[in-house]
């Protein structure tokens, strides 16, 4: 006896939400940190690293290296 469309649509839905309830065991919430975290910008070896003199009347930095 050969499945007909019925039969395989129904049996596809069941087949997702089974699924879905599977995965919200799995997969858990994102929560963002709750202060920046600072960067600091070095060369390969880490003696000389950049740093920062102020800004333009634009608000870009002034960056000078150490």
């Amino acid at each position: 006896m050969k499945p007909d469309l019925y039969t395989k649509v129904i049996l596809t839905v069941i087949a997702l939400a089974l699924v879905a309830i599977a995965s919200e065991k799995i997969i858990t919430d994102a929560h963002a940190q709750n202060r920046p975290t600072k960067v600091v910008i070095c060369d390969s070896y880490g003696s000389k690293c950049a740093g920062i003199d102020g800004y333009n009347e634009n608000g870009a930095l002034y960056i000078r290296s150490k």
